[in-house]
């Protein structure tokens, strides 16, 4: 937020200016680090006024890993370079595209000119998670930011590159199915009522597949928006169960069981947990940390009371590749990699090799299932409309041979 001020400086002049900071406590500090003694310090309200519809919806558009990437990709590369982080920060919030980075940015440069670490300005927005947040610290503390930040950067991109993968590799069969169910609903609840009225005054008996697909038809017609309703419903209601503390960890079970798809989403959450430690480990991120941050961001109840698991035998002492043996979400490669890094003091590692195996596992996996779906989406969408063609094929043939 940008604040007005006026101060008096130390020789007792009036000095007037604006600041960039999140509370007027932090306007405060800024301004005795300066040696400035605040008078009267206000919000700037004017600036949100006078900004335009599109800036608002700029402002709540999210920023993306792909986004968050580059940027810290770009800032390592500016400080290993030796530019300043307030320079590489004022720099990088004017040339990013996305405004809620880059207002984010002004704001964290504003706090790190009032003094405050680098990591505890990220912190304070909702952009960074606590992830990126301990990784930034673990390279402050350790004066090897630049390193912490091309680490980040490297995990952030292998993220948003699975992403797009899965994506990519689904939205074909995806969109084909919805298409089929579409032109299928249409056809019953629109056109084959035509042919039911005309059929049924022709005189003849029907076959039952005709019977049943005139009274499913005539039933859409007149509620068609049932289904529409139904599927948002059912949608609505697995988003509202997926976000209970308590149905969550059954709808994750139920996931991981499902044919073709579990294994699938088994590895997924595997390879993105596998990583998210090694990156911490090789961050110089504290063990107990990590594990309990890994833990926060598997996506799947399975996996996050395993990193528990994995969390509770560190503080006991124990040993990670026991404790990853004895649970059901890690494999045996993955439990056998963990104690091989454990020993060999080479944890960050051997995580990050079974975190490559587990992922070409994967791949195998989704090219598999695309492969799979292909053909059962065209037999699915032949099926249907051989039904309709027959069941309205049938009792033409039928009224032909009743003339002849």
């Amino acid at each position: 937020m940008l604040f007005y001020y006026r101060a008096k400086n130390m020789e007792g002049g009036a000095v007037e200016g604006k600041l960039q900071a999140q509370t007027i406590e932090h306007v405060v500090q800024q301004l005795h680090q300066q040696k400035l003694i605040p008078v009267h310090i206000r919000e700037d309200k004017a600036k949100e006024r006078k900004s335009s519809l599109w800036e608002h919806l700029k402002l709540l558009s999210t920023v993306s890993l792909r986004d968050k990437a580059v940027f810290f990709r770009q800032l390592s590369t500016m400080t290993k370079a030796g530019v300043p982080l307030g320079s590489a920060l004022e720099v990088l919030s004017q040339q990013t595209a996305n405004a809620p980075l880059g207002s984010t940015l002004v704001e964290v440069k504003g706090l790190i000119d009032g003094g405050h670490p680098f990591h505890e300005t990220l912190s304070m927005g909702k952009i960074f998670s606590p992830l990126m947040v301990a990784m930034v610290k673990a390279g402050e503390e350790g004066g090897v930011l630049d390193e912490s930040l091309g680490r980040l950067a490297s995990f952030l991109e292998w993220q948003d590159a699975l992403h797009k993968k899965i994506v990519s590799s689904l939205t074909y069969p995806a969109f084909v199915l919805c298409f089929a169910l579409f032109v299928a609903y249409f056809t019953i609840a629109f056109i084959v009522p035509r042919f039911a009225v005309i059929l049924g005054g022709l005189g003849v008996p029907l076959p039952v597949i005709t019977r049943v697909l005139f009274s499913v038809s005539l039933w859409l017609q007149e509620h068609w928006y049932v289904p529409a309703f139904a599927v948002l419903g059912a949608g609505a209601a697995l988003y509202f169960v997926s976000k209970s503390a308590s149905a969550r960890p059954v709808l994750d079970k139920i996931k991981l069981r499902l044919p073709i798809v579990g294994d699938i989403l088994h590895k997924i959450a595997l390879t993105r947990s596998l990583r998210t430690l090694s990156s911490l480990v090789e961050a110089g991120v504290p063990i107990l940390q990590a594990l309990d941050m890994t833990a926060g961001v598997t996506g799947n109840a399975l996996f996050s009371s395993a990193f528990k698991a994995l969390s509770e035998a560190a503080r006991r002492g124990g040993s990670l590749g026991e404790e990853a043996s004895r649970v059901k979400a890690f494999p045996i490669m993955a439990s056998h990699m963990i104690s091989v890094g454990e020993q060999t003091g080479r944890l960050e590692e051997m995580l990050g090799k079974a975190a490559d195996l587990v992922e070409v596992e994967l791949d195998e996996k989704v090219k598999r299932l695309t492969f799979v779906l292909e053909p059962i989406l065209l037999i699915f969408v032949g099926g249907a409309v051989g039904i309709i063609v027959l069941s309205i094929y049938l009792p033409i043939v039928t009224t032909i041979r009743a003339m002849m």
